[in-house]
């Protein structure tokens, strides 16, 4: 027992923590027992097999006696030497049979060093953490029991204040040699702190523990967290360190770097809200290493740290490397936090003078009030680090750099200590602040790819420089800013901002938005329409001057001049900046020509500055101000129905609940409210929703005021948004409950969220936008930003904040939507496929209509004719443009007329115009679609299948099918005819699904009299949509064989979804024609490592491979090892032993399909893959790594991108048309029986050039060589120099043994000379070296490999060598070194996949893995006779 006495005396040893232990003694034992426990076991070699079976078991049979579950007490597991690794974390299992399985399963870890410090950190950092499983902030006791051998090898403090200053209870078992003070001192209490010199006392150590233990649990032991007394913090900082990367410094003298940066960083306390550390290094080029916010904990940075490995390079270009850190680091999306007024500084180490200028960089750096620290080597230049450190106190030279340690304490004081510098920027000259009037200023500014990164950082910095000149206020000077390329958008309003902080905070945070068009004239209209009003804050009413800043990067390519007219009309003075070389484009923009200014470059707009400054300053408005224009005139009380849907869980809690009570009070506020004006509805939400009121039950201001007061949460911890959205679509926006949406009034939904929705919210999503609700989504906390977005109208209806009491950050620009946004006017979202494409009206498409006319639609049959004329009225119908056919049906279907009857609009109309509804009560709706593939989309009916022209199918259907409808749906999809459904009245739901193409491309109406509706809805994906085939390059291979093996991602990631992956597989596979010769079919999963379903000879029969698909379920795993699955399914599902048949000819594909960026590397399993011949299709779903995705695909065309796991339906046809055309990459074919023998020939230049990269050149050879098992009977090496004239060193039958020759490569000596005749070199060979008396082995069908290594081109011919090599089956490797480049190589490879030029020596190991396997595996086989020696 721990007596009260005995916790009160703790309280001095643990206020240095700030921690105070209250025990409370309680009458009850009721308390329910819970706790988050992680225990912390020494795996290393000191505890003998004994000991840690002794753990083991004593932690067994602690575990036995408690109560495991997710609602008591979790688990979890961390063993470590070294380093710390999981063993599992708290919320890996629920049950006690699985905890106590995990643990017999433990193995010994090993390793001599025990690292306690390290662990404690990653214990804080990857266990006592939300995702791992800890429930700190529902207030459960945080508990950890390390169990350790010994002393540390490394400092504990840090680690210890970590796992303190965090309320965690920390018990230390002692076994064997362990530290009795270190024990005491990771110990919350020394009487926590238990040593056990003989295992024999278990039993009673036991029982002392789980008495403390019970104690916490039942939380009659507490810890107090107060402020540390002691222990400073160090404030904020971010600190980027450059160093040195290139080979004059040295491998050894960069590990030095490192470890010195490592004792320096180790100091401070690493996360978001302390210090930040990034690390960059250079030498002709700078490479970041890791940005500020990429490493947010101690353990994760010192681990990045350890890997950093020299990159080597000859020059050393610290200018340009200072100008990177400048540009890619000290910038907000890097992580810094210069903005928040953060200091930021740059440790520069370097061992030898810039070869580029470094004042103009480092002038920058200190402008931009960035304090540079330059340390220098022997080599380094005084004068140069003087010019680059902010102050020659911040200059540190070593004569090694093994002396770093000496200056480790100035640097971290420095660092430590410092708090900023003050940057004094000069004012212009131009008119004084005190003589500014009123003023309202819009900026808008190119944001398009046209722009570019650099100039749109210039433009920021201009803006930025222009609000500082002005007093900023909502009584002085206000500035709003939008963006524009293909659309416009607002960054902030005229009165978003009262200050100038905030302003030039935003300005400098600005992101460039992108897009590839630039539409001038319509983002002109957009702040005429959305700036430039009273709503956003304009006081032109008040006679306030009204000025807009247009900048541009390029042409005006729309119309500007109406535009600029209307901003003339309505009062606002226009200022234009851009190009010098396209003035008069500007000034047609422009208020006056005199205000259309032009720069070289926008480096160069500082030069401009003053003018513009002086036009903003004193002018005071145009001549002839007219009235504003109409479209500002939009008052609130415009009629809309608003409906609120917020959630009421415990995510969102009731200390949130006042700010979304003031949130929508506020908007509220802002409206006309009134039962013929704007009526409001409120909802709330957790696993079911309820009506807090209707949009009929009030009709005043106040009255909803009043009840948004009361609001109260109804709580709950299941989130369903699916089913809340469902809920408000069926039951509030209708007219029993007071909606007006059949009088055309705007219907809009807010939705405000805090979590992750549990269900499905795809489909009522699509649903509520398909009726016309237009919902804007606010999101916080936890929620998810994919699934906002798909909730919401449109992307930029979406608005995130990190916690609910900032809302008030966003108000305006949820009213702005509410205000202008009239009516949904949809455009569908279509696949986002490469095969997907915008078409022009004036390009072909064949169009079929399919019209339900059976007796249920025939009442409304007129309302189908008159739809059908006004989309064909839109479409621009001709024999070489659209065509059009209409079909109608009910028990049988019925031709009006088909694509090749009319060639122009009008008789098509006619047609339209008398059709009458057939009748019947039947609806065979399968039997029409196959009906319309074998007989109207087909050449003689008119179609253009063959010549690519898109096939689009419009249904309209008002009931269930009395057939099915399902093989007639796959049918359409394999034909590549798109189909649309537009379902009304009786309408099968799951029907219309299986046959629209994809969920886009459905539309639902209550009955055909609702068509008029989503008319333009449909006549938008109706006039771009294409689908496109695309094709690989073709080879000689048997193009009707394929061997198909699909890599799923099999981790917990996926989760329930795996089955929509599982539904893809399945629609694709009966595509395939599948036999014993014909195509093979594997599906293999993979998350931390790979698993075989069944392999491609598994199954010759279609059936069979349908039924074992369906029978897949998820694998299961937390990592996903992409690179190592890659590597399995090469060896072990497309060799010959899994079935695979690449060696007779027959194309290998790969599809994979991924939800998470790998977490190895995919770099060289997938050069292997391809170099195999396997052709990789990649399918990422959500949030994946593009740039990996490409990286593993065949080719850019391959890779294919869904926003959710819902877009895999629109995949199958896509995949399925390119899979068909699929040809395999050519590699040498192989044929030798032996993979183990080769003769292997080093053709070395031996020229002056190589010089003293020679040695380089003997190393790249031996770690050849080491790596081959050479013999007799085995691998074979002869080496030959050339410059002018060629020297055999040593021939394949020289040397017997891999020691021989080792030996003999060591003992090579430059050859010398000034030119290189490789023609020449390469005849020595053929005649001299691949010859059986020098012991080639050709005529055994050995292969035979030369491995050429050249600095440049060959001053004779060579063609006629590289001929006879190829007929003599000899493969050629040409690798290039310093001037031979591709151009020089391919020409004497054996293909041009065997050239590979490289950079530098180094690069010659970097080439070594890749080339050693290419040698193991290939051979090729000989064509010709040799040629005989003369």
């Amino acid at each position: 027992m721990v007596t009260p006495v005995k916790m009160h005396q703790s309280v001095l040893l643990l206020a240095v923590l700030g921690l105070v232990l209250s025990y409370s003694v309680t009458e009850t034992k009721e308390a329910q027992e819970s706790a988050d426990l992680v225990f912390l076991i020494d795996g290393s070699r000191n505890l003998g097999s004994d000991e840690f079976q002794f753990m083991r078991s004593f932690i067994a049979n602690f575990i036995e006696d408690l109560n495991i579950g997710p609602d008591a007490i979790q688990v979890g597991m961390v063993q470590y030497s070294k380093t710390p690794s999981t063993v599992f974390y708290l919320n890996t299992y629920t049950t006690k049979t699985e905890v106590l399985k995990a643990i017999k399963n433990l193995r010994q870890k090993g390793g001599n060093e025990v690292n306690t410090g390290m662990a404690l950190q990653f214990l804080v950092d990857n266990h006592f953490i939300p995702s791992a499983g800890s429930r700190a902030d529902e207030e459960v006791p945080q508990v950890m029991v390390l169990l350790t051998s010994r002393q540390s090898s490394d400092d504990v403090r840090r680690g210890v204040f970590s796992i303190k200053k965090r309320g965690t209870f920390t018990f230390v078992l002692g076994i064997a040699d362990a530290d009795a003070a270190e024990a005491k001192l990771i110990a919350t209490d020394p009487s926590f702190s238990m040593l056990i010199p003989d295992l024999h006392q278990k039993a009673s150590t036991q029982q002392q523990l789980m008495s403390l233990f019970s104690l916490v649990a039942t939380k009659q032991l507490i810890i107090k967290v107060e402020e540390p007394k002691v222990e400073v913090q160090i404030p904020k900082r971010d600190i980027v360190f450059l160093i040195d990367g290139s080979s004059s410094l040295g491998h050894a003298n960069f590990l030095k770097i490192c470890k010195f940066i490592s004792s320096i960083t180790e100091n401070f306390v690493i996360g978001p809200d302390s210090v930040q550390v990034a690390v960059a290094q250079y030498s002709d080029a700078a490479t970041t290493e890791f940005h500020l916010n990429t490493h947010t904990t101690q353990s994760a940075l010192q681990t990045a740290l350890k890997n950093l490995r020299l990159r080597g390079g000859w020059t050393l270009n610290t200018g340009a490397a200072l100008d990177h850190i400048y540009r890619s680091h000290f910038a907000t999306a890097a992580g810094s936090r210069k903005e928040d007024g953060v200091p930021q500084f740059v440790v520069l180490i370097t061992g030898t003078k810039s070869n580029d200028d470094v004042k103009q960089p480092a002038d920058i750096l200190k402008r931009s009030a960035i304090m540079a620290f330059a340390v220098g080597g022997r080599n380094a230049d005084l004068a140069e680090l003087n010019e680059i450190a902010i102050d020659p106190s911040l200059v540190f030279n070593v004569a090694e750099f093994d002396s770093l340690p000496d200056i480790h304490q100035q640097v971290l004081t420095q660092l430590s200590t410092l708090a900023g510098v003050t940057v004094v920027y000069e004012q212009p000259t131009a008119p004084v602040k005190k003589e500014m009037d009123k003023r309202d200023i819009v900026f808008l500014i190119d944001g398009s790819y046209h722009t570019g990164r650099r100039n749109f950082a210039d433009v920021r910095d201009f803006i930025a420089t222009i609000i500082t000149a002005f007093d900023i206020g909502s009584d002085q000077v206000q500035v709003g800013l939008a963006q524009y390329s293909d659309a416009a958008n607002s960054e902030f309003f005229l009165n978003t901002y009262s200050s100038k902080n905030e302003l030039v905070s935003h300005v400098r945070a600005l992101r460039q938005r992108g897009g590839r068009t630039r539409k001038t004239g319509e983002a002109l209209n957009y702040v005429l329409k959305y700036l430039f009003t009273k709503y956003s804050g304009s006081r032109h009413e008040e006679g306030v001057p009204q000025f807009l800043v247009l900048i541009t990067s390029g042409k005006l390519t729309d119309d500007v001049r109406q535009p600029s007219d209307a901003l003339l009309q309505a009062g606002v003075i226009t200022l234009v900046i851009g190009a010098d070389n396209m003035i008069k484009q500007l000034q047609e923009v422009s208020s006056d020509p005199s205000l259309a200014f032009g720069v070289k470059e926008f480096r160069f707009l500082p030069e401009i500055q003053h003018k513009v400054l002086l036009s903003l300053s004193t002018l005071t408005g145009m001549r002839k101000a007219s009235e504003l224009p109409t479209v500002q005139t939009i008052k609130e009380a415009d009629k809309k129905d608003i409906v609120f849907l917020i959630d009421g869980s415990f995510h969102v809690g009731d200390t949130n609940l006042p700010a979304i009570r003031d949130f929508i009070s506020r908007i509220i506020e802002t409206l006309d409210i009134g039962s013929d004006r704007v009526r409001v509805g409120l909802v709330q939400y957790s696993d079911i929703a309820e009506p807090l009121f209707l949009l009929s039950t009030y009709s005043s201001k106040d009255e909803i005021l009043s009840e948004i007061n009361r609001l109260t949460l109804r709580g709950g911890t299941v989130l369903n948004t699916g089913a809340a959205l469902d809920y408000v679509h069926r039951y509030i926006f209708t007219k029993y409950s007071g909606s007006r949406k059949q009088e055309g009034v705007p219907q809009f939904l807010i939705l405000l969220t805090g979590g992750r929705s549990r269900d499905d919210i795809k489909r009522p999503a699509d649903a509520l936008l398909r009726s016309g609700v237009m919902t804007i989504v606010v999101g916080a906390e936890n929620a998810i930003e994919q699934q906002l977005q798909q909730i919401a109208l449109d992307r930029s209806l979406v608005y995130t904040v990190d916690e609910f009491p900032s809302l008030p950050k966003i108000q305006q620009d949820v009213l702005l939507p509410l205000s202008t946004l009239a009516g949904v006017k949809m455009i569908s979202e279509l696949p986002t496929m490469k095969t997907i494409k915008d078409m022009t009206n004036d390009q072909e498409r064949d169009i079929v209509f399919l019209i339900d006319s059976s007796t249920r639609a025939g009442s409304s049959f007129r309302s189908v004719r008159e739809f059908l004329k006004g989309v064909i009225e839109q479409l621009n119908v001709g024999l070489n443009r659209n065509r059009v056919a209409v079909v109608q049906y009910s028990k049988d279907p019925k031709v009006e007329f088909l694509l090749n009857t009319y060639s122009n609009k009008a008789d098509v109309l006619d047609a339209v115009g008398t059709l009458e509804p057939m009748g019947g009560r039947m609806l065979n709706t399968g039997a029409a679609l196959n009906y319309v593939i074998r007989n109207v989309f087909t050449t003689a009916a008119g179609s253009r299948r063959d010549a690519n022209v898109p096939q689009l199918l419009v249904l309209l259907i008002s009931g269930k099918s009395s057939d099915s409808v399902k093989e007639a749906a796959g049918a359409l999809k394999r034909a590549a005819i798109v189909a649309f459904v537009i379902g009304a009245m009786d309408a099968d739901g799951k029907e219309t699904h299986e046959i629209a193409y994809s969920s886009n491309l459905l539309f639902a109406v209550h009955d055909f009299q609702s068509l008029p509706d989503i008319q333009n809805q449909l006549l938008q994906p109706l006039k771009t949509l294409i689908v496109e085939v695309i094709k690989m390059p073709s080879t000689v291979t048997e193009g009707n064989k394929r061997d198909v093996v699909f890599l799923v991602d099999g981790s917990y990631n996926v989760g329930t979804f795996f089955y929509l992956i599982r539904d893809l597989i399945i629609n694709l596979i009966p595509n395939f024609n599948i036999a014993k010769d014909k195509d093979q079919i594997s599906v293999v999963q993979y998350s931390d490592d790979a698993r075989i379903e069944f392999p491609l000879n598994a199954y010759t029969n279609k059936e069979l491979i349908l039924a074992k698909t369906r029978e897949l379920r998820l694998k299961g795993g937390r990592r996903l090892k992409t690179g190592s699955a890659l590597d399995f399914v090469r060896r072990n599902v497309f060799s010959r032993s899994g079935g695979g048949r690449h060696h007779l000819g027959i194309s290998q594909i790969l599809v994979l399909i991924t939800s998470g960026k790998s977490l190895d590397d995919v770099k060289q399993p997938t050069e292997e893959l391809k170099q195999a011949g396997v052709v990789p299709f990649v399918i990422g779903i959500g949030n994946v790594d593009r740039q990996e995705l490409h990286q593993i695909a065949y080719s850019p065309s391959l890779v294919f991108q869904v926003d959710d796991y819902w877009g895999l339906s629109d995949l199958d046809l896509h995949l399925l048309s390119i899979s068909k055309n699929v040809e395999s990459v050519p590699i040498p074919p192989i044929t030798s029986p032996d993979g183990d023998k080769r003769d292997i020939v080093f053709l070395l230049d031996g020229s002056a050039k190589i010089g003293k990269g020679f040695p380089n050149v003997r190393k790249f050879m031996m770690k050849m060589v080491d790596n081959f098992d050479a013999g007799a009977e085995k691998v074979q090496f002869a080496a030959v120099q050339f410059s002018e004239s060629p020297r055999t060193e040593f021939y394949l039958n020289t040397h017997t043994t891999k020691k021989q020759v080792l030996a003999a490569i060591k003992k090579l000596k430059l050859k010398r000379g000034k030119k290189i005749n490789i023609g020449r070199a390469l005849d020595h060979v053929i005649e001299n070296v691949f010859i059986s008396s020098a012991g080639s082995r050709m005529d055994n069908a050995v292969p035979q490999i030369l491995l050429l290594l050249t600095s440049g081109e060959s001053h004779d011919d060579i063609s006629q060598q590289a001929k006879k090599l190829r007929k003599l089956g000899i493969v050629l490797f040409a690798i290039g070194l310093r001037d031979a480049d591709q151009s020089v190589l391919e020409p004497m490879a054996y293909t041009d996949s065997l050239a590979f030029p490289v950079k530098n020596f180094q690069g010659l190991l970097n080439i070594q893995d890749r080339l050693q396997q290419i040698v193991k595996t290939v051979a090729v086989q000989i064509v010709e006779t040799p040629v005989k020696d003369n």
